[in-house]
């Protein structure tokens, strides 16, 4: 018979949980969506390196 202090044994995972910080937001605002998937293109084509051409 386990006694009061041992805590109940959680299910097995790959990756380890923890609990969540003191004072954090346990129902956080969703995230504002992304604009576009394309916004940074035109900035990524043009940081080429000097050997690319």
């Amino acid at each position: 018979m386990a006694s009061p202090e041992t805590p109940k044994p959680r299910p097995k995972r790959r990756r380890v949980t923890t609990e969540p910080p003191a004072g954090s937001d346990p129902t956080p605002q969703p995230e504002e969506p992304r604009t576009s998937g394309t916004e940074n293109d035109e900035r990524l084509k043009a940081d080429k390196p000097p050997h690319w051409g």
